[in-house]
């Protein structure tokens, strides 16, 4: 499944799959890859989501559902700093490269046409544990699905 909207509005790539274990439950593996514009703070974002789900629906594996996933999360921070010695007063920079690991919960529905074609809307919220470091407070990362795709 895919994100196209992500990918159109932003330079974000939205990505899932997901392997159903019974009529009402699968476990699944979600990606968000960010490329940042370079002139950004932010040099690039990586996060990476192994799920497990419960339906509620009547369709196999379809339906209203609930899920709990694990957020691994990559981010490429750019700290600029500023030299104004030996007639120089421009930025320099230097990135770091901190990965972090969390627990979530999500919901959302999934929709399956009969040749097989899947629409899904989904949201989760996740708390990150690790390497915060001193310029971000937030400890909060989600994921979200507006996809198409297709089950085989």
């Amino acid at each position: 499944m895919i994100s196209p909207i992500e990918l159109i509005a932003s330079p974000l790539l939205n990505i899932s799959y997901e392997r159903l274990i019974s009529a009402q439950s699968g476990v699944g593996i979600n990606g968000m890859f960010y490329f940042g514009d370079k002139n950004e703070d932010t040099a690039g974002f990586t996060q990476v989501s192994p799920y497990y789900r419960m339906y509620f629906g009547k369709k196999y594996g379809g339906g209203f559902f609930v899920e709990g996933f694990v957020p691994i999360t990559s981010t490429k921070d750019r700290y600029y700093t500023y030299n104004y010695y030996n007639n120089y007063a421009g930025p320099d920079y230097h990135e770091e490269t901190r990965t972090t690991v969390g627990i979530g919960v999500g919901f959302g529905g999934k929709w399956v046409t009969t040749n097989n074609i899947i629409f899904e809307a989904s949201m989760g919220v996740g708390r990150r544990f690790g390497d915060n470091d001193k310029y971000d407070d937030s400890n909060l990362t989600g994921k979200g699905m507006l996809g198409i795709g297709y089950r085989f």
